[in-house]
């Protein structure tokens, strides 16, 4: 019995660390909501990423900028960046021409994909009630966005495309990257949105093609322009909670098992519900009531199973390494 509370203690810091990641990142799509009728998203990455990078140099610290140097001559460093940057480009490039919630109901299978490649590629195993507990995590998340009716566009395939890249991402962080400092990792993020950004600023201008019949610019296509005083604010805010969602999820990877924090990832759902609430006005029903009921369910089947399904073949659940990544300056998470 001691070393199954071992194991399930061990893993309270990596679904700590995720649950403030998914709050974070829910707050920061909610803020790129509010302002994305002033700031188009090739504009708002650039932007985003020159106000967060003063932010990671101080908390990195001089050790760890040159570390940061270092990590990005490394190929899985790179090869996570790459992941997490082709998710981002895929899901929103899917936004035009799929509703939110198919979009988001096809990017939200990626608890899935994580305890799959995880299997395969970590060893970490997952039992057969770990597997309902997945299921059962999905299943609320349909309650909660209810895709309708709509007929099959071959568009779908982007967000689940997505969904594969961040799960590959996922299980990249714990195989691969779990001596990086997480705010290494976040440093590397970062400037991939950087180079994202500019790339797709460079790419409107030199297409210089404004909407047919004068309408407003979409999110993906709007140029750069001058912004509101009080977006310059939100911006700042963004990079803020950018740093704190990207070192943390990174963290929580290291820390436990990637099939057990990507259905704590879940909880995303659960705060974009709350800030849908307070900054728009949509009330949860009764389905998203119990769809979150349903993932709070799921987590805590999953975390019961993780210490005799989600351990790697071979070790035993009180011998199971604990990673201890570098830090740097304060504020490691």
């Amino acid at each position: 019995m001691k070393p199954i509370i071992e194991a399930q203690a061990s893993a309270w810091p990596g679904i700590g660390c995720i649950v403030v990641s998914v709050f974070c990142l829910s707050m920061s799509d909610a803020l790129v909501k509010y302002i994305s009728d002033d700031v188009g998203i090739w504009q708002l990455y650039v932007l985003r990423a020159l106000l967060a990078s003063p932010l990671l140099g101080l908390v990195l610290g001089r050790r760890g900028v040159v570390r940061l140097g270092w990590a990005l001559r490394r190929r899985w460093v790179l090869v996570r960046t790459g992941l997490l940057m082709a998710m981002w480009l895929a899901f929103y490039a899917a936004l035009p021409t799929l509703t939110l919630s198919m979009a988001a109901v096809a990017l939200y299978t990626s608890p899935l994909f994580i305890a799959l490649f995880a299997s395969w590629w970590a060893g970490e195993r997952l039992s057969a009630g770990g597997w309902w507990g997945i299921a059962l995590g999905f299943a609320g998340v349909v309650l909660i966005l209810r895709p309708g009716t709509t007929h099959f566009e071959p568009t779908v395939l982007l967000p689940l495309l997505a969904a594969v890249c961040y799960a590959l991402a996922c299980v990249v962080t714990r195989v691969h990257c779990r001596d990086e400092a997480p705010l290494v990792l976040s440093g590397a993020m970062n400037l991939g949105f950087l180079c994202l950004g500019a790339a797709g600023c460079l790419w409107m201008l030199l297409q210089g093609q404004l909407p047919v019949g004068g309408a407003t610019p979409s999110f993906l296509t709007a140029p750069w322009r001058s912004l509101p005083a009080d977006t310059w604010w939100l911006l700042a805010g963004l990079a803020v909670l950018f740093v704190l969602a990207s070192s943390t999820v990174a963290k929580a990877y290291q820390a436990a098992p990637a099939a057990l924090i990507g259905v704590f990832d879940y909880a995303y759902l659960i705060f974009a519900a709350v800030w849908s609430w307070w900054l728009f006005d949509a009330t949860p029903d009764m389905p998203t009531v119990l769809g979150m009921v349903c993932v709070g369910i799921a987590g805590g089947i999953v975390w019961r199973c993780a210490p005799g399904g989600l351990r790697p073949a071979g070790i035993t659940a009180s011998r199971e390494p604990i990673s201890r990544s570098p830090t740097f300056g304060q504020g490691q998470g």
